[in-house]
């Protein structure tokens, strides 16, 4: 089971995504789960930025995934807000972490604002790459 969060879904959906082979492939088999908070914020901004064909791949993408409750795991509760670490992140990596599987991000700045406060995630990191409105 592998975690998303919003950036690796855009990245999966984008047009001309650069990463989406990347992410295809560490995923492949794998159960694909996403925080509820994580689900809901995907699903704006696809429906704000994103163009047909993005809403289309988003809407193919979003058959293969699971929704799960926001579930942040205790330590990641412990944690403080700062500009490089909101509040949705702490709940996304969190819950993750609580459901002790990878959780898939380009986000590393929450990741070291999490580290530097003393929480380690696990976490797959890879490149963002943008929705293009196409």
């Amino acid at each position: 089971m592998i975690n998303l969060d919003t950036n690796t879904a855009i990245a999966f959906v984008a047009e001309g995504s650069t990463v989406r082979h990347q992410l295809k492939a560490f995923v492949q088999d794998q159960q694909l789960v996403m925080a509820k908070t994580a689900f809901d914020e995907f699903v704006n901004i696809v429906k704000y930025s994103g163009g047909s064909s993005e809403q289309a791949r988003a809407n193919r993408f979003l058959q293969r995934v699971t929704v799960v409750p926001d579930n942040p795991s205790i330590s990641a509760q412990a944690l403080q807000p700062t500009r490089s670490l909101d509040p949705n992140d702490i709940i996304i990596l969190g819950t993750g972490d609580h459901m002790g599987i990878i959780t898939m991000t380009a986000d590393a700045k929450a990741v070291r604002a999490a580290s530097a406060q003393g929480v380690d995630f696990n976490v797959y990191l890879h490149l963002s790459y943008p929705l293009t409105g196409c």
